[in-house]
């Protein structure tokens, strides 16, 4: 072969390869994608496990008199170290190597009939007037590739025990 034959094969390599890179491109932004959407699962489903142990009368379960529906906001930590694992609800950060923690997590707590479609409101006294409460864990990325894009809502109902 001369060298001249070696170089045109050469460019042709580069040139093929220059058009398969926003594969690789597109490959890590899917991969990274993915891995968010994983971590916001784990957060939803980690959330949900722990509402299902709380007795039903619980406050973190609870529903104020005359609503049919209670909203609770983030309880995620605003920072995390990752090289000691340690987290911090502070407003601002603690120091040097510590991040924002990259998703927020809220959940809403509504009441409803045996019909389950049916909404009932708390009474101010008495005995509970519902069957079901339904409890809607969102977690939503607040950092990354596609932050907001990739929601996470997982959904299920805690029935009364005598309901």
């Amino acid at each position: 072969m001369s060298l001249v034959e070696v170089l045109i094969a050469l460019t042709i390599l580069a040139f093929a390869l220059l058009g398969l890179m926003p594969l690789f491109a597109g490959a890590v932004k899917t991969a990274a994608s993915a891995d968010q959407l994983t971590s916001a699962n784990t957060l939803v489903r980690e959330k949900l496990e722990e509402l299902t142990g709380y007795p039903r009368d619980d406050p973190r379960l609870s529903v104020p008199a005359g609503a049919n529906t209670a909203t609770f906001g983030n309880d995620l930590p605003s920072w995390y170290n990752p090289t000691t694992g340690l987290v911090s609800s502070a407003s601002t950060s603690p120091g040097d190597g510590w991040y924002v923690y990259p998703f927020a997590r809220a959940y809403t707590v509504e009441q409803f009939a045996a019909d389950l479609t049916t909404r009932v409101t708390t009474p101010a006294s008495g005995p509970p007037l519902y069957f079901a409460k339904l409890v809607t864990v969102t977690v939503r990325p607040t950092r990354g590739p596609f932050p907001g894009l990739r929601q996470t809502t997982q959904s299920f109902y805690l029935r009364l025990p005598n309901g």
